[in-house]
């Protein structure tokens, strides 16, 4: 066999094997997760976690973590009820179904009891025993502003005082001055 014949042989061998793992694969093919959602104005918000997966599903579990992948805040392992742990423990509907597939029934969070606190970074994760997949998406509760004040005035020489208050807004804001060039 010459070497032309060993790579060709080769490069059949692995295309063959990345298929085969192709149909144990689990694939996040989309994640929602509202990006900023005013304090107050609804009731629940809804994380959505949406993959497939190849015909090896043993083991399959969704998890979602807050802020850093140390410890899960939701977790559903398949044939078993959904958990919420960490800062969301009570405040996820855990009757919500996000699909009718038993293997996607869970994959989603309802969250209620919307507060600034649950305010950062969501990462839904689903494995399987032989595949795992990730995505991240950050989510910002804000409350606006109870107070605003904004004062200038010109003194002597010709300098501008500004004078901004903001009272009751989360997150903090930022402020930026800027002159005409």
């Amino acid at each position: 066999m010459n070497c032309l014949s060993k790579s060709i042989l080769t490069l059949l061998f692995k295309a063959f094997i990345d298929e085969i793992l192709k149909l144990n694969a689990v694939k996040i093919v989309k994640i929602v997760v509202p990006e900023i959602i005013q304090y107050g104005v609804q009731d629940a918000v809804i994380l959505d976690c949406d993959y497939t997966y190849g015909n090896n599903t043993s083991g399959l579990v969704v998890k979602w973590f807050f802020r850093n992948k140390a410890r899960p805040v939701y977790q559903w392992i398949v044939s078993q009820k959904p958990q919420d742990m960490g800062i969301l423990r009570g405040r996820v509907d855990l009757t919500f179904r996000a699909s009718n597939d038993p293997l996607k029934m869970y994959r989603a969070l309802r969250i209620v009891k919307l507060n600034t606190d649950i305010s950062g970074e969501y990462t839904c994760v689903v494995s399987t025993f032989m595949e795992e997949d990730s995505r991240t998406k950050q989510m910002i509760i804000f409350v606006p502003e109870t107070n605003f004040h904004l004062i200038q005035n010109k003194t002597e020489d010709e300098t501008v005082n500004v004078i901004c208050a903001v009272d009751g807004a989360f997150p903090a804001p930022n402020l930026t001055l800027a002159t005409p060039e």
